[in-house]
């Protein structure tokens, strides 16, 4: 290639090179060089970023703007939005289950009987084991009482014969069957406001098994003279 307008020996077009003496006097080319480069780098980004959204045209700007709402909509309902409550569990309660009077397992009903003329609470004369035994009007149960008793003594524990709604004479037959039970260990008493009887639900002869903590053990309506209760009774003897 020539220099200065000198003919090129193939044929090119004939071109004018400057080479400056001092090369500092290029400084002014490279750094607009690398200015074009910086600018041609900042345009291929803008072209990345654009390019998901120049697919959809004109309709990317809404598409954007219906995200950016959808996530903040989303955020206020979780802030906003009430909390459920918590449900309360019902837990059993512990400790000792208390049954109401009448029930096995329940206390004796409070009340006034009828002991030789002289009105003594419930629970301060049936204080010890035993069995209660609520004679009911017309009866006719004088060897069931008996036969009762008896195995109530055999145990060593008390019993009580109770004339249900009757005094003065007309508990005598009451009193009579206490007498036959060996070594009067039977006790005698009225019940003229029918407080047993209507406690423990009575029905015919109704013995009512009483433990030494005065908690009732067991309801036994309607016995039979060939009833037995021994084994009952000897176990009023273990705790309840």
């Amino acid at each position: 290639m020539g220099l200065h307008g000198d003919p090129d020996d193939y044929g090119l077009p004939k071109v004018d090179i400057v080479v400056p003496d001092d090369a500092r006097e290029l400084d002014r080319d490279v750094l607009a060089y690398r200015r074009e480069l910086r600018q041609k780098r900042r345009r291929e980004r803008w072209r990345r970023l654009a390019r998901p959204f120049t697919r959809y045209g004109i309709a990317a700007p809404f598409i954007a703007s219906a995200v950016l709402v959808a996530l903040i909509s989303g955020v206020l309902m979780t802030v906003v939005s009430p909390r459920p409550t918590t449900r309360a569990v019902q837990v059993p309660p512990t400790g000792v289950v208390r049954h109401r009077p009448g029930d096995p397992g329940g206390a004796l009903p409070t009340g006034t009987l009828i002991v030789n003329g002289r009105g003594m609470p419930i629970d301060t004369l049936v204080n010890v084991a035993g069995v209660v035994l609520i004679v009911p009007r017309d009866c006719r149960c004088d060897a069931t009482v008996t036969h009762v008793a008896q195995q109530a003594v055999s145990q060593g524990v008390q019993t009580w014969v109770i004339a249900d709604g009757r005094t003065g004479k007309d508990a005598d037959d009451v009193r009579r069957l206490a007498d036959t039970v060996p070594r009067g260990d039977a006790i005698p008493a009225e019940d003229p406001g029918r407080v047993l009887s209507t406690t423990f639900r009575a029905a015919g002869l109704t013995a009512v098994l009483v433990g030494p903590d005065k908690i009732v053990r067991d309801i036994v309506r309607g016995v039979l003279p060939d009833r037995n209760l021994t084994p009952a009774l000897q176990a009023l003897h273990t705790p309840g």
